[in-house]
């Protein structure tokens, strides 16, 4: 077996939830606490496999959803680069508003759930869930449920198990980097949903065609990352050199000016300062 490939790689993850929708049903019930029971209906809007190649930069691999009268939107992110939360307000709007047109009542509007897991720390509080909602700014009286926004931070999950905590067993089988590590999650858990999601990711690991897809990707993110350091030195290179072009260029003109001021005639200044000089 090559280098275990983790859930929190954004090609994995995706795999993981579209290939097994009732695994992502469950994931998404127990990290979001919704209760959703067996006649909720889940219908996977994104549900087109992991594509061949990638781009490096412009590559989003995030799963959109439906459930009775809720959407969600839900996206691993390993690394901070392109990460924000205004973008994350854009595809929260974009899937809020979905395909509403003229005519359309805004009560059918449906609750929108944005999901993000990170890989990384971005908020300055210790609890590894955070949710977002809108309320008012001094009773905390919110006007509505349609917005909810919730960041699961991985590096912020508790070694330890805390109890009544559905979520966490979830982003512990994501963050895990090794088959030892998801290994060690089955034997405390009675859970039959995290043990098929713990095979699934196994399997992943098991995708020839997957490995090929996640190194396409490396290798573009790689050689993106190495094009962006080249143009950024050369800017720098180009920059340092006009810069002296024109201090070399102010500082000749103010010595022409300085002798100006102190008598000397245009043909003295020209005899001195040489061939540059410029009345």
């Amino acid at each position: 077996m090559n280098d275990f490939i983790s859930a929190s790689h954004d090609v994995a993850f995706k795999a993981l939830f579209v290939r097994n929708p009732d695994i992502l049903k469950a994931f998404l019930n127990d990290s979001l606490d919704l209760n959703l029971t067996d006649d909720d209906a889940l219908k996977i809007m994104s549900s087109e496999d992991i594509p061949n190649s990638a781009d490096g930069k412009l590559s989003r691999f995030d799963v959109h959803v439906r459930t009775a009268k809720r959407r969600y939107n839900i996206e691993m992110q390993a690394s901070r680069n392109g990460f924000g939360w205004r973008r994350v307000m854009y595809y929260w709007g974009r899937l809020y508003i979905g395909d509403f047109k003229s005519g359309d009542r805004y009560e059918d509007l449906e609750q929108t759930y944005s999901v993000n897991v990170l890989g990384f720390s971005c908020l300055k509080n210790e609890n590894y869930h955070s949710e977002f909602a809108i309320l008012e700014k001094n009773c905390l009286e919110s006007p509505t449920d349609v917005l909810s926004i919730h960041v699961f931070e991985l590096p912020k999950v508790p070694a330890e198990l805390l109890r009544d905590d559905r979520a966490q067993d979830w982003m512990r089988i994501i963050k895990a980097d090794s088959e030892e590590k998801l290994e060690s999650i089955r034997t405390r858990t009675e859970d039959p949903m995290i043990k098929k999601a713990i095979d699934a990711i196994c399997d992943l690991n098991a995708d020839e065609r997957l490995r090929e897809q996640i190194r396409v990707q490396r290798k573009a993110e790689l050689d993106y990352g190495n094009d962006m350091a080249v143009a950024k030195a050369k800017g720098i290179e180009i920059g340092e050199a006009r810069g002296i072009e024109i201090g070399e260029a102010k500082a000749y003109s103010d010595v022409v000016e300085n002798m100006r001021r102190n008598g000397f005639s245009e043909e003295q200044i020209k005899l001195i300062v040489g061939a540059g000089y410029k009345d």
